[in-house]
């Protein structure tokens, strides 16, 4: 920084009167003259990846997180369409990341449950449950995980976390937006394979620079066409530098299609997120079925003490 070393040099100089008066103007005419001393700007060292970095590390990775959440769907003319949702994460101390979205309705949905589960080698394994469809859990391996998901405007790949990995993230051009300044990272696939199962060929994040959340994702299929934009709002400090947003708004150009999310109860907490709940047989037992918490609570009491050390 210009200050240190200003006022390093100049406690040399008072140091050593010897220096004659020559050296000495020489040494701060080059202080004075811009274009051989910039100061370096803090920002001008995040890099894409370190900025992603920092977004995961405050926001993303919290251990365990229970939510229930409203979902309303509008179409082109208007017409909406809510459903309830409970959404579980967990991450383990050997960085996999657990996370299960539970539909409890309207009737028609009840009980379909979206599980996913990465690995700490960066590997996704997901998988449906639907139970009009019998004691199944449909593996979405091998396939696109880029499309509507029952028929809302996000992916199975957008309601998982990303995979930091998966991406070249380069930072381009700050942007101000509501006075507000933004870093700006654009995601790119590292390889054919992982563009095909997300759907698409990049994302544009938009990241407040005062907290490093990610306030707004415009989506680009393969061939670089605008698809969507999610955006965040009614954001708070839910602890030290984490964030979180009260809603979620995913804007479907494509289709002329929205989809709301907004979270009404969310709770950090072990106690909701018990590591059995991840599992297919929980799935496939029908444990996930709203009315069966009270049960899902008692069978914590064993993982309650690892938890607790995972914590710490």
């Amino acid at each position: 920084m210009m200050l240190s070393r200003n006022t390093g040099l100049e406690a040399a100089i008072w140091a050593k009167p010897r220096l004659s008066g020559i050296v000495i103007a020489l040494i701060l005419g080059l202080l004075s003259f811009p274009l051989l001393f910039k100061p370096v700007q803090a920002d001008e060292m995040w890099t894409g990846r370190r900025i992603m970095d920092e977004v995961f590390k405050r926001h993303v990775l919290f251990p365990y997180v229970f939510e229930e959440q409203t979902i309303i769907m509008i179409d082109r003319a208007g017409n909406r369409d809510a459903r309830k949702v409970r959404r579980f994460s967990r991450v383990e101390r050997d960085g996999t990341v657990k996370f299960l979205l539970v539909f409890d309705n309207p009737a028609e949905v009840r009980g379909v449950a979206l599980l996913a589960i990465r690995q700490p080698t960066g590997q996704v394994e997901s998988g449906i449950y639907l139970p009009a469809f019998g004691k199944e859990l449909k593996s979405s391996a091998g396939r696109s995980r880029g499309g509507r998901f029952l028929g809302t405007d996000f992916s199975i790949e957008d309601m998982t976390a990303e995979v930091l990995s998966d991406f070249r993230y380069i930072r381009v051009a700050d942007q101000k937006i509501d006075q507000t300044e933004h870093f700006v990272v654009e995601a790119f696939p590292q390889d054919a394979e992982i563009e095909r199962t997300t759907g698409y060929g990049l994302r544009r994040h938009f990241i407040r620079k005062d907290n490093f959340f990610i306030v707004r994702t415009d989506y680009y299929d393969p061939r670089g066409r605008f698809l969507k934009r999610q955006t965040q709002h009614d954001l708070k400090r839910v602890s030290g530098d984490m964030w979180r947003a009260s809603m979620t708004l995913m804007d479907n150009h494509k289709e002329q299609h929205k989809t709301l999310i907004k979270i009404d109860r969310r709770v950090f907490s072990h106690d909701y997120v018990p590591p059995q709940m991840f599992t297919t047989a929980w799935l496939l037992e029908n444990k996930h079925i709203q009315g069966t918490e009270k049960r899902l609570f008692q069978d914590t009491s064993q993982s309650t003490a690892e938890d607790k050390e995972t914590t710490k």
